[in-house]
């Protein structure tokens, strides 16, 4: 593999010779430190494919069915590294977290735009008709939108697809650039003129040739290459070469039930797989008929960007994105946000401004998405450019993240590969011991060859995965029950070991639904202005006041079918005004010159004066500016019926109006009251206004920047959101178990803060530190401020500027030449009675986050380490928190209602949605019930599946060694297990355990505080399983040994046939039934992750009839099975005795060191080596974070944290 010192960067032209661009063989496609993307050219080369291929012929095929396995390996072994110019093919190596690498390679294709002929047979033979004649060269004038805003004017270009993206190559820069719709580089002035113009049919063919068809195909592989990729699986090509070692012995009856399993699961995985893709296929995809503006009507499939499209009054759905252009359109947008919410989209301003798909989005209508009902003006229709198509839209980027998910990295899946590896090298030793034994006794060689790959089919277990899904499968079912459904099984596992886990606050940690609590006015009597007395009904609100008319027309709200529709905040609102919204005909409209026909009106008769004259009181909303969460605000512009001039009105964060306010309007009590309020938990929103001397056309061309500027603040609005009822009985059962719980809001601090407490996140006793931003000389500065019990403790003090960090890991904490007292955290030791220490935790916005991290990237770790809340969070942000979290050795699960919580939901290890909605596809949980219950039912039965699948892991590596012991001393003897003795291990005793051993439940019980363990090669499960490989050694010699002392015993001898039937047979095999039986009820563990053993009544009764059978078999079998099974009974019962009375003691033995020293000594107390204990700490951040900078110590400054910075890149851990 590369190094990273073999990548080059991206050339720029202008800085180096022409020529280096024929040097250039590497390219990094991106430079998130998160997700790297490097592309590398190769070319065929004959010779080498030539040998390849002879040597892949002459090995009988084998090369191939590696390269089936590991494609690359191909790619390195036909081709060279080269030039991008000269390649015929690209490998990509992606790199997620700097641990999980995934290779693709792709062909490099060639297009040239002016042939149709790829558009044959894809419905578009018409349009080919109507051209008669191939594109013409001289009316080529197609530019290609790339994805940096750029144009590449070519008729012949090279390209790739990766994960559905088309990569074109830029000839100039030497650079391969993703290809973009045609709003990537535009303004929103551009776009307009680009839709007076929409392509002509000949256009429009050679756009099609470049985007292809606007469609979302999810591919849909036939049964028979499943079946074929299923069958040359790794795993099944092992058990294919299992059956045929076995037909040699011969062992045709396990053959035959080897191949009925393996049947039964391939057809089990095809059929699943392929009701998988036809069921997201079905959900995906979709086309309809569209009108262009035009008039010609096409089907959707066949649009391609830069076409403009009619919008039904009546509603549709989108398959493309488009940017409205005229007139308005509520939209249904829960695919994306999770909001079953209507949304209303307005036309694109006509301004010289870049167009940005996030600042403009409520002009913007998604893919996916469903226009309930257009609204036009004058007559004239609902116009929408189409911008992206197919892959590229929205709907195709939501699409691409669950065919190409992120790579999942868990300790156990990798520790799993290890220990089989592991075990290959046991049979590999079990190879040569069988070779030289049997070589020794002057076995034939064929005989010697079957033997020796006989014993590695036997350590090698081939029903390992298969057994390994069921814990998984269980799991799956009962949470299914508890109305949780899952997406990725695998993801079940991983959330038994989360240990931090993160909240949404609105919609998940409290009701969705707000309720007004009343409204706070300014009051302009005295100077400054002040905030007056809370008024709870705003009804009473003298209807011509500001505040009220604000409070009124501000919003988004609409009437669809008769009904009020829109967010449920601008419901609650608007209702509590008592005012009424009207929506008249399109002729009423000249009244007010406005394009969105809304109206709002008192449901009283009241009057202003204009010019001398008595008017209704009638606002209609000009223009709409939608709720945009980095902006922190929305707004409207309105004209008073009668008035010549027009009202800008402003709702949003108090933080963010004040900033856009006058400063003389600014109350001098607003710092004071908002954080009464918002610490009482209550939802604060401010009101301000302006007036706006413009007209109806000028206002079109003016930026939001300009309308929402110069305000005059109004006053608040105070709703309450009140917690859901199960809310602090979860987040405290977490807290108990030691899991670190966070809140991610967008909401104010002071009210995240009071929430936080209010439900438990925040103990009442402990120290709160706010990290807050201020200008210090025109610069931004992180300053903290400690309180506790919502009293300030110490002064504001800035954020240790003095603190020095080396690039090792190594980072100290503090000024060390400050005093206690003017530390950066401001610890003042006066404050604790008796010099107790006292817990905090730090709080902060988004504003703080993002100068932190930009600031102090070092200093990010230990700071989240003691993160409680994280208020006023872009979408971004909160996706950044979460991987922050995860590289300090966490595993983390983000639970949120699917509203702006997508990104986090999909970055997180375990991410639970409380939306039923399409967004539930970013987490792998989605849960019916609206409430946070459902994180710990999932902890507690991915606890479960986790401790299962270790279970189940052991059991079956212990029952193949354990059969691996036995057919070691059977063959010192010339002697084997008979073929249905193996029969009945394999099936009665293994399989049949293996099945009913996750249907034991999850513990309901108290959660425990440490998480199930995830390494498979740690030292608590090595020395379990090394412990009862020795039990079981013990055992089985004894048994043998016991045999010799027999009067009667004769030692069995080889004589040149297969003999297996002999007394050394009957002491291995019967002590060793008992041995598989003991093996699952040692290994199923019960508390505190799961139930008892004894619950589980099917594996109960299923141990119970088998331990009969055993006994019988040992005793006194009946003589047709002592055949069946060529059982040589002894000639004394006193061996059949002592046979049962070692494996009563190996059983007792086996509990007690399992249970006793394993599972209490060392799993729960925690009694191992120190030196293994500190290695264990020093690979995981913030368990040194916790250790060194622990309560107040983290504040003094005097403290240095060193870890092991590759600790989380090694995986190594508990």
């Amino acid at each position: 593999m590369m190094s990273d010192d073999d990548v080059q960067p991206i050339i720029r032209y202008g800085s180096i010779e022409r020529t280096d661009f024929y040097e250039l063989n590497t390219q990094r496609l991106n430079i998130d430190p998160d997700f790297d993307q490097v592309v590398y050219g190769y070319c065929k080369t004959k010779w080498r494919t030539y040998l390849t291929y002879l040597l892949s012929i002459l090995l009988c095929g084998l090369p191939f069915l590696v390269f089936h396995w590991v494609p690359r390996l191909l790619l390195y072994a036909t081709s060279i590294r080269c030039c991008f110019q000269e390649a015929d093919q690209v490998l990509i190596i992606e790199t997620y977290q700097k641990k999980c690498k995934t290779h693709y390679i792709h062909k490099i294709l060639t297009k040239n735009i002016t042939d149709p002929s790829g558009l044959l047979n894809a419905g578009f033979e018409e349009d080919l008709e109507n051209e008669k004649r191939l594109i013409s060269v001289d009316t080529l004038h197609t530019p290609i939108h790339l994805d940096d805003g750029t144009l590449l004017n070519v008729q012949q270009y090279q390209y790739f697809k990766h994960k559905k993206q088309c990569l074109i190559w830029e000839p100039i820069r030497a650079q391969w650039i993703r290809l973009a719709g045609v709003e990537r580089g535009t303004t929103c002035a551009q776009l307009h003129v680009l839709a007076a113009k929409p392509p002509c049919s000949e256009r429009r063919l050679r756009m099609l040739n470049i985007y292809g068809l606007n469609e979302i195909k999810v591919p849909v592989q036939s049964v028979l290459a499943l079946i074929l990729l299923e069958v040359f699986n790794p795993f099944y090509v092992f058990q294919l070469f299992t059956i045929a070692v076995w037909l040699a012995e011969p062992y045709y009856y396990y053959c035959l039930a080897v191949v009925l399993m393996s049947t039964f699961g391939v057809a089990t995985s095809v059929v699943q797989t392929k009701k998988n893709q036809e069921s997201l296929r079905a959900t995906v995809e979709a086309h309809d008929t569209v009108e262009l503006w035009s008039g010609r009507r096409v089907d959707s499939k066949a649009l391609v960007p830069g076409d403009v499209v009619i919008l039904p009054g009546h509603g549709c759905m989108l398959h493309c994105d488009l940017a409205l252009l005229t007139g308005s359109a509520i939209v249904n947008e829960s695919m994306l946000t999770g909001e079953s919410v209507p949304v209303t989209k307005t036309a694109l301003q006509r301004i010289d401004k870049e167009f940005n798909l996030k600042e403009h989005n409520s002009s913007i209508l998604f893919c996916g998405t469903k226009v309930e009902q257009t609204r036009y003006y004058n007559n004239e229709p609902v116009r929408a450019l189409v911008l992206r198509t197919g892959y590229n839209t929205s709907k195709g980027q939501l699409v691409r993240s669950i065919l190409y998910p992120v790579p999942a990295d868990f300790k156990f899946d990798r520790d799993s590969y290890k220990f089989l590896f592991i075990l290959a090298c046991i049979a590999v030793l079990g190879l040569s011991y069988t070779v030289g034994l049997k070589a020794y006794r002057s076995l034939t060689v064929r005989d010697i060859i079957i033997k020796a790959l006989d014993i590695i089919t036997i350590v090698v277990p081939p029903a390992l995965p298969a057994a390994m899904t069921v814990g998984r499968l269980y799991a799956v079912a009962r949470l299914k029950r508890a109305r949780i459904s899952c997406l990725n099984t695998a993801a079940v596992n991983v959330s038994g070991s989360l240990d931090c886990i993160c909240f949404d606050k609105t919609g998940t940690l409290t009701e969705e639904g707000l309720d007004m609590w009343g409204v706070v006015a300014v009051s302009n009597a005295t100077s400054p202005p002040l905030l007056g007395k809370a008024l709870r009904d705003p009804s009473k609100l003298n209807d011509i006041h500001e505040l009220k008319i604000g409070m009124a027309s501000c919003h988004s709200l609409t009437l669809l079918h008769g009904e009020m529709a829109g967010d449920p905040l601008d419901l609650k609102m608007f209702e509590s005004t008592g005012w009424l919204l009207e929506e008249p005909d399109v002729p009423e409209l000249t009244n007010y010159e406005i394009l969105t026909p809304t109206i709002v009106k008192p449901k009283s008769s009241a009057n202003i004066n204009v010019d001398d004259l008595h008017m209704p009181l009638e606002v209609g909303i000009v223009q709409q500016y939608q709720f945009v969460s980095t902006l922190q605000r929305s707004s409207v512009v309105v004209r008073l019926l009668g008035e010549d001039v027009l009202r800008v009105y402003c709702k949003g964060a108090p933080e963010m109006l004040r900033t856009l306010c006058r400063p003389e309007t600014v109350p001098a009590n607003l710092n004071e009251v908002l954080s009464s309020y918002a610490e009482k938990g209550y939802r604060v929103i401010a009101m301000s206004t302006r007036i706006l001397e413009t007209t109806q056309r000028q206002l079109q061309k003016m930026d939001r920047e300009q309308i929402e500027c110069d305000l005059e603040f109004l006053g608040l609005v105070i709703m309450e959101n009140r917690l859901k009822a199960a809310t602090t009985g979860i987040i405290r059962e977490l807290k108990e178990a030691n899991i670190h719980i966070v809140m991610i809001t967008g909401d104010n601090i002071h009210t995240a803060v009071s929430v936080a407490k209010e439900c438990g996140i925040l103990g009442s006793g402990e120290r709160v530190v706010h990290l807050t931003v201020q200008q210090v000389g025109g610069e931004p500065a992180l300053y903290c401020q400690s309180s506790l019990n919502g009293v300030p403790v110490g002064d504001m003090t800035p954020f240790d500027t003095s603190r020095k960090v080396d690039d090792s890991g190594v980072a100290s904490w503090g000024d060390r030449g400050g005093s206690s007292g003017g530390s950066l955290w401001g610890k003042r030791r006066g404050d604790l009675e008796g010099g107790e220490k006292i817990s905090y935790k730090v709080v902060m916005n988004g504003d703080a986050w993002g100068l932190l991290r930009t600031l102090h990237p070092k200093r990010v770790g230990p700071v989240i380490e003691r993160g409680a809340v994280f208020a006023r969070m872009s979408p971004d942000q909160k996706q950044q928190l979460i991987t922050d979290y995860q590289a300090l050795g966490y595993y983390v699960g983000m639970c949120g209602d699917g509203a702006n919580d997508c990104g986090a939901l999909r970055a997180a290890h375990t991410g639970i949605s409380l939306s039923e909605l399409e967004s539930s596809v970013a987490a792998p949980f989605t849960s019916q019930h609206p409430d946070i219950v459902c994180v710990s039912r999932v902890l507690r039965e991915g606890r479960a599946a986790l401790t299962t699948s270790f279970g189940v892991f052991k059991f079956m590596i212990a029952n193949s060694l354990t059969e691996f012991i036995s057919v070691a001393i059977l063959y010192y003897f010339d002697a084997n297990l008979t073929d249905f003795q193996f029969l009945f291990i394999d099936v009665a005793l293994v399989v049949n355990f293996a099945f009913f051993f996750g249907m034991t439940e999850a513990y309901t019980g108290k959660l425990c505080k440490l998480p199930p363990l995830t390494s498979l090669l740690g030292i608590v499960p090595l020395v379990s399983l090394i412990g009862q490989m020795f039990l079981i050694t013990l055992a089985q010699y004894l048994s043998y040994l016991t045999l010799t002392y027999f009067p009667w015993y004769v030692r069995h001898t080889y004589e040149g046939e297969e003999a297996n039937k002999c007394w050394e047979n009957y002491a291995v095999y019967t002590v060793s039934m008992f041995q598989y039986i003991t093996m699952a009820v040692v290994f199923s563990h019960g508390a505190p992750y799961r139930k008892s053993v004894v619950t589980n009544k099917q594996l109960m009764v299923s141990m119970i009839i088998m331990t009969a059978i055993s006994i019988y078999i040992t005793v006194a079998p009946a003589q047709w099975l002592a055949d069946f099974l060529e059982l040589q009974m002894p000639n004394d019962m006193l061996m059949a005795y002592v046979v049962l009375a070692l494996a009563s003691f190996n059983f007792v033995l086996a509990l007690f060191f399992e249970r006793v020293i394993v599972q209490y000594m060392m799993e729960r107390k925690q009694m191992i080596p120190k030196f293994i204990k500190e290695r264990q700490v020093r690979k995981t951040p913030h368990l040194m974070i916790k250790r060194q900078l622990s309560n107040m110590d983290y504040l003094d400054g005097h403290t240095r944290v060193n870890y092991d910075v590759e600790g989380i890149n090694s995986g190594e851990g508990r």
